[in-house]
């Protein structure tokens, strides 16, 4: 495939490849040769180094390969909007839901005294969660397709219920299935008993997908009772709490709370006008569960412990966030402050700085 160059800036050229990132740096005919050499090749190891300790905190691009030499890193491409781009199309309450996120991950990636440098939104990108990775449960789901089981033959029970509403992600799936389901895989598969709270059941494991036969006296008359969700059936919630009773273990009893506070908020939402629940599947960015914000761009990153060069850092993107979204810049920022401050002992500390930051800034522009 031929490479597209999709930025270019004075430091670097970025390109799309084989849908890869590739990062090359520029070189730099105003420098002698051999220093040049030396400081591309140094600036290439340290963003490799921020990049990796970066994403133990928080979503950045994955280096797939990095060669000092040439002075080029290969990234995963991450696929999403500019959180520039998107913020300016979206309703407050969203707006504030990203940028409380997004302070959240600035937090941590100060508290590894990674120092971004350029914090703008513009080297940032909204990406749905699913757009770049597969929970386990839609992972099970695309496995149960390969198995290409009559729809009105079986039911998904256990957590895949609460899985496809957002409740929780599931480990594994669990499928009740009619007899003659059941006799056609018992050919092919092995029955395994298990242990579910006082009682011995019989099942087939597939994969991470576990299977029961319809005929044990537990089973009798669930696939009837359910509904269908992005094209499976699910066992309704209401039925699920009753089985999840009977069994009477700790973490049934935390599903069924679980249930239950989704229910009462799902009730709320339907006697509100205008609003509407979704399953699993759509990209609600207002939630936080459903999007992830990469950092992109560590050209000029660096790593320091002072508080003043993490509030240059949240004073740059304060001033990006006036630039890009006039007036609207201060309930962003406040959100961002929000996120910011949870869980980051030092966040009380950088603030009191970022004011005194924001005062010098304030001084130079009227004077």
């Amino acid at each position: 495939m031929k490479s597209q160059i999709i930025s270019q800036g004075a430091e670097a050229i970025i390109e799309l490849k084989d849908n890869k990132i590739i990062k090359k740096r520029i070189q730099k005919s105003y420098r002698l040769k051999e220093l040049d050499e030396k400081i591309r090749k140094l600036r290439t190891r340290a963003e490799v180094k921020i990049l990796e300790r970066a994403a133990k905190s928080v979503p950045v691009p994955k280096v797939l390969k990095s060669d000092e030499n040439s002075k080029e890193i290969s990234m995963e491409f991450v696929q999403g909007k500019r959180l520039s781009e998107f913020l300016q199309t979206q309703p407050e309450r969203t707006q504030k839901e990203i940028c409380k996120e997004l302070g959240k991950n600035i937090s941590r990636l100060h508290k590894e005294n990674i120092i971004h440098g350029d914090l703008t939104p513009g080297n940032m990108v909204l990406s749905d969660k699913k757009d770049n990775e597969k929970t386990n449960f839609e992972k099970n789901l695309e496995e149960l397709k390969k198995l290409n089981l009559p729809k009105k033959e079986f039911v998904i029970s256990g957590s895949g219920p609460l899985a496809v509403r957002n409740i929780r992600d599931s480990e594994d799936l669990d499928l009740i299935v009619k007899e003659n389901i059941w006799n056609q895989l018992i050919n092919i598969h092995p029955i395994t008993k298990k242990n579910v709270g006082n009682k011995i059941i019989e099942t087939i494991k597939i994969n991470d997908i576990e299977i029961q036969n319809d005929s044990q006296e537990e089973n009798k008359n669930l696939i009837s009772k359910s509904e269908i969700i992005l094209g499976f059936p699910f066992l309704k919630l209401e039925e699920l709490i009753k089985r999840k009773k009977s069994f009477g273990r700790e973490k049934d009893k935390r599903d069924i709370q679980l249930i239950k506070n989704y229910l009462s908020k799902r009730d709320d939402i339907k006697s509100s006008p205008g609003a509407a629940v979704g399953a699993r599947g759509g990209f609600d960015k207002s939630s936080s569960e459903n999007f992830k914000i990469y950092f992109i761009d560590f050209g000029l990153s660096y790593i320091s412990p002072k508080l003043e060069d993490k509030a240059v850092d949240l004073h740059l993107l304060r001033e990006a966030l006036e630039a890009g979204s006039g007036e609207k810049w201060k309930i962003l920022f406040k959100s961002v402050k929000q996120g910011y401050t949870k869980n980051n002992p030092e966040a009380k500390k950088i603030l009191e700085r970022f004011t005194a930051v924001e005062r010098r800034g304030r001084y130079k522009r009227t004077s």
